[in-house]
């Protein structure tokens, strides 16, 4: 398969005939999915270590390091920022991580706390945690297995609200961009702070919802929007405006809405990452009435 073109489609500008070329391609043989696989490798290292790559005179690279995801192993440039705070008279120094659109990563901490980030997440942590607590700092999603210490908590700040917790699993929702905070419990438990106050302490099975300024406590009904990790977008009786600010999400992308008559119909399903944003839309619209069109140049998808 054409190199040019593989790019092409990994950066969301092949047309519908050469995408599903593309598509017939990888299906045919395991060899040309793995062929497939290493070219996205390429193209996301490529990326990284290029313009998309936030540096600056603050910030320098470290070496590459292998992370190993779900469906394949994923090399990512950690952006090594010279973060320095003064605590209790030593320095400690904070890495940045940035996961690309459509992508998510595996990662395992210091302390062995395991953790996926989703897609557009920025995510910094210390190389080596303060004696009194674990204090990491994220901008996206992320799903946390934190390694149990009942001496030293595990703090996950967020621009909206913090989340304390010993050793517990967790996902955290907060993207600034699209202002939102939620919080979700599988097991343990967390405390949640908003301007170094408690707010609300959830138990297995709830998650939190900050909504003007206020938690909004509910039980966990659909263990699919967390299927993430997996590398599934997931939706549930959702309907197609609330859809596709997820696909904003997660593939980096403005979708604008020029139509006041969209269907109020709800949808169903699954999709991979892999699958790409337009082939979402197309498979939404077997099912929803509605049409789209993207600017080849500005690449914001037009729903009308």
């Amino acid at each position: 398969m054409n190199q040019i073109l593989l790019y092409k489609f990994f950066e969301g500008k092949t047309s519908l005939d050469e995408e599903k070329k593309i598509r017939d391609w990888m299906e045919k043989s395991e060899s040309n999915f793995n062929c497939f696989m290493q070219s996205r490798k390429e193209y996301d290292i490529q990326i990284l270590s290029g313009s998309n790559v936030i540096a600056s005179n603050k910030k320098k690279l470290i070496p590459l390091q292998w992370i190993v995801g779900a469906a394949a192993t994923i090399i990512i440039l950690i952006i090594g920022g010279i973060y320095l705070f003064n605590i209790e008279n030593n320095i400690e120094q904070y890495n940045t991580i940035i996961v690309p659109a459509g992508q998510r990563i595996n990662l395992i901490l210091s302390d062995n706390t395991n953790l996926w980030l989703n897609a557009n997440t920025e995510f910094r942590y210390p190389t080596e945690f303060s004696k009194k607590n674990r204090t990491v700092y994220l901008d996206g999603e992320a799903y946390f297995e934190v390694s149990k210490d009942e001496n030293k908590p595990f703090i996950v700040k967020t621009s909206k609200g913090d989340v304390h917790v010993t050793g517990t699993s967790f996902n955290v929702e907060a993207y600034s961009k699209f202002d939102n905070f939620v919080t979700s419990l599988f097991e343990g438990g967390v405390d949640i702070y908003i301007k170094d106050n408690k707010s609300v302490t959830l138990f297995p099975n709830e998650l939190g919802i900050l909504e003007n300024n206020q938690f909004l406590i509910k039980n966990i009904t659909d263990n699919d929007h967390y299927l993430w990790k997996d590398g599934l977008i997931s939706f549930r009786n959702k309907g197609i405006e609330e859809i596709l600010i997820s696909l904003e999400k997660y593939f980096d992308i403005e979708i604008q809405i020029n139509t006041s008559n969209l269907p109020q119909h709800t949808y169903t399903g699954k999709f991979r990452h892999s699958d790409g944003v337009e082939y979402a839309l197309r498979v939404l619209q077997k099912s929803i009435n509605f049409y789209y069109s993207r600017d080849v140049d500005s690449g914001i998808i037009f729903i009308n």
